[in-house]
């Protein structure tokens, strides 16, 4: 478990920092427009999901104690004004052949796929919108 938080932390101090860099322009969302974004992570057999963080630029929720080997978030309305999304998961895998899939849909297509592999889990997925 504290391996797994070890991971967690640059990634997270990574996905806050690249939200952040974000300027002020006269027209905050030039030919963009809002979305609908959902994050999903799948763990192989036996693995147990540990905790989630997801959202879009700084506005990022925290999920511990995740039950089973699945997860789902609520499907988020992002404003068009919107930098970037990103999600990470941490679990813990049964053995050196446990898996965990992250997976990011925006608009109900999926955009982009995270992959780890091994007895400590941490897979995650970002993407500049």
């Amino acid at each position: 478990m504290k391996t797994l938080k070890m991971l967690l932390l640059p990634v997270l101090a990574f996905s806050i920092g690249f939200s952040a860099c974000g300027g002020k322009d006269d027209d905050p969302a030039p030919g963009r427009s809002a979305k609908k974004v959902q994050y999903k992570a799948i763990g192989s057999t036996g693995v147990k999901l540990h905790s989630a963080l997801y959202g879009y630029d700084q506005t990022i929720t925290t999920v511990s104690s995740i039950p089973g080997n699945t997860w789902t978030s609520p499907v988020l309305d992002v404003p068009a004004s919107a930098m970037g999304g990103t999600c990470v998961v941490g679990a813990i895998g049964v053995d050196a052949n446990s898996t965990l899939k992250v997976e990011m849909y925006i608009n109900g297509e999926l955009k982009k796929t995270g992959t780890s592999s091994g007895t400590t889990l941490s897979a995650g997925t970002s993407v500049v919108f």
